[in-house]
Formats: C-alpha cells, structure tokens, sequence
C-alpha cells in the first residue's frame, strides 16, 4: 500500500477509535451523567501518564528546548482559562464549566491533530514505523473519545453539541495525518518536538488543574482505583510497542 493510502486509511481508522468511545458514552449517557466522576478520574490518568511517558520524552528527544516548550504550553492553557473565564459564584461556589470545557476541548484537539502527525511521518519514513505509529495511537484513541464526550457532558453540553464537539477530536487524527503528507512533508525534528511538548503541556494543564480537583471533591477508593487504570494505559501501549 502507497504511503498515502496508508496514511488515509490508517489515519482514518485512528478517528474510528475516538468514535467508538463517543458512541459508548452516547450509549450509556444515562449512567456516565450518574457516574461522570468516575471517567473523569480515567481521563486524568491517561493524560496524566501520557503526557509524561511518551509525549514529554519524544518532545526532548527532538527538541531540547521542549521543557521551556511544555511551561510555555501550559501557562498558555492557564491564561486562556484565567482570561476566557466565564464563571459565576453563588454561595461561595464558583463553577467554571464553561472554560473547563473549552480547556479541555483545545488540548484534546491539539492531541488529536498530533496524533495524526505522528500517523503521517511514520509512514513517511516506512511503511514499519506507520504501523507502529498507528498502533500506539489506536490504543489511547478510544479513552480519548471517551474523554472528550466526559468532559463535554461535564460542561453541560446536550448529547447532541457533544457529539459535534466531540466529532472534531475524532476527525482531527485523520486530518492530521493527511496534512502531514501534504503540507509537513519537510517538516524537521525540532519542529515535532515543539508541537510534543506544547501537546504535553496542555495535558499537563487540563489533568493537574481540572480534572484532579473535581475528583477531590468526591473521594473514593474507586476513583484512585480508575486513575490508576487510566495511567497503566499508555504504560501497556509502550510495552506492546517493544
């Protein structure tokens, strides 16, 4: 199979993923809004531990400027939210949904673009290295999808708004890798690096400042238990690939 075929196909596959955590939320959407805290404490493990187990060491391994790269990422997410805040206190609670689910739509969708860069340059290179790529994606794309859809329903979004909001993180893999092929064909390692670490950050970001502390505010066992889970996936996705 052709480079670019490879790439659609692939890239495209890679998007499936994310939908299919899409649809299980859609599915069962009565028992996520029951049991949201409980996907939220697995998307912070998997950004969490994706992150800094393969984004971060691929970024410096390109770039060494990539831990100036991540601060900067991650400042960056920390003003968008201070500055687009559209928050309202009662009581003495702020709830700041809104600017939660645009913060962590944008990092979403930035790694979903990444993604498909990596899908794109892998098979570049080789048609081996593709496959690699692809697989390392296809198994955090569906926690993704599940993430997005958490996060949106988190946000107060209706079903139907986070399916859309949650459509562009799916088809952002395949545009990514696609666009790599067409415009990023020159594209040199410092570059990559950069685009890593900046993904890195805003994980960082949407993880640490987020979701954790709406864990915080329903502690369970279980919820331990799931961000656990949610950090030994990228650490099994880096064990299949050795």
């Amino acid at each position: 199979m052709k480079p670019f075929l490879s790439t659609v196909f692939f890239g495209s596959l890679a998007g499936l993923a994310t939908f299919a955590g899409i649809f299980l939320v859609v599915r069962k959407e009565k028992w996520v809004r029951e049991n949201l805290i409980y996907l939220l404490s697995f998307s912070a493990g998997v950004l969490l531990s994706f992150s800094l187990i393969h984004l971060l060491p691929e970024a410096l391994e390109e770039n060494s400027s990539a831990l100036w790269w991540v601060t900067g990422s991650f400042f960056v997410f920390y003003a968008i939210e201070h500055l687009l805040s559209l928050h309202h206190c009662e009581k003495g609670e702020c709830r700041t949904h809104e600017t939660f689910t645009l913060v962590s739509w944008l990092g979403l969708l930035l790694h979903s673009l990444i993604d498909g860069v990596v899908i794109g340059a892998g098979f570049e290179v080789s048609p081996t290295l593709g496959l690699l790529s692809t697989l390392a994606v296809l198994l955090h794309e569906l926690p993704e999808g599940i993430s997005s859809m958490s996060v949106m329903l988190y946000g107060g979004y209706q079903i139907e708004q986070a399916i859309r909001k949650s459509a562009w993180v799916a088809l952002a893999t395949p545009l990514g890798a696609v666009g790599t092929l067409l415009f990023l064909r020159k594209i040199d390692g410092e570059a990559m690096g950069f685009l890593l670490a900046m993904a890195a950050g805003s994980f960082l970001y949407v993880a640490a400042s987020d979701l954790i502390p709406e864990i915080h505010k329903k502690s369970k066992w279980l919820n331990i238990v799931l961000t656990l889970i949610g950090c030994l996936i990228p650490v099994a996705t880096g064990w299949l690939l050795k």
